[in-house]
């Protein structure tokens, strides 16, 4: 009988416990503490905050020479300092007289790492753009990075363009851009297509 009572008497003191820590936590106005966005990919959190991050990039790459680089990826579409961007069609008239294409990719591309640095430079609206329009924000020459390689050198002969839609698509074609380690072998180059759709989130 006397266990029981001490039985008794322990849950009862856990419950005082349990509802004073509840009434603390409206007293002092902390509450629970944070709460994190863990829903699934399709939940109602999950779908409003991805809503805030812009129009997303579809990425195809056809990259042959020195690596082979095939697949597609998707990243967000770069704003250019503005904040988010709303529309594809917002992206597409690009900022400040630059057009920057969405380089920092959400996945590989089929095995391989893959990041770009380029922009159009002097721009002016959807269309076709020569080489000496293509820079990049970290030296002279957009890159390709496929792994640990950096292809951005002009080799002789290397030829590159680029085109923009009014719909956020768009094209950058080269052929013989060189691994710029100093290192690199003479033939160490790549040629290809990156094209690239633009859709609201």
């Amino acid at each position: 009988m006397l266990s029981a009572r001490r039985t008794a008497s322990a849950l009862v003191a856990a419950i005082a416990i349990t509802t004073l820590a509840a009434c603390s936590d409206d007293i002092t106005g902390e509450g629970p503490g944070p709460i994190y966005d863990t829903g699934p990919p399709g939940s109602e959190i999950s779908d409003e905050f991805e809503a805030t991050l812009g129009p997303k990039i579809t990425l195809e790459f056809d990259i042959t020479g020195a690596v082979t680089v095939k697949g597609k990826a998707t990243a967000t579409a770069p704003s250019g300092g503005r904040g988010p961007l709303k529309t594809c069609a917002e992206y597409a008239q690009g900022s400040a007289e630059r057009y920057t294409v969405a380089g920092e990719l959400d996945e590989p591309v089929g095995a391989v790492g893959v990041a770009m640095d380029m922009f159009i430079s002097g721009y002016a609206g959807p269309g076709p753009y020569p080489k000496n329009q293509l820079a990049g924000a970290s030296g002279p020459s957009p890159y390709i990075a496929v792994e640990d390689a950096i292809y951005s050198n002009w080799s002789e002969g290397a030829t590159a363009r680029a085109s923009t839609d009014s719909k956020g698509g768009g094209s950058w074609t080269f052929t013989n851009v060189k691994n710029r380690h100093e290192a690199s072998a003479p033939d160490d180059t790549i040629s290809g297509t990156v094209t690239w759709t633009c859709r609201k989130r």
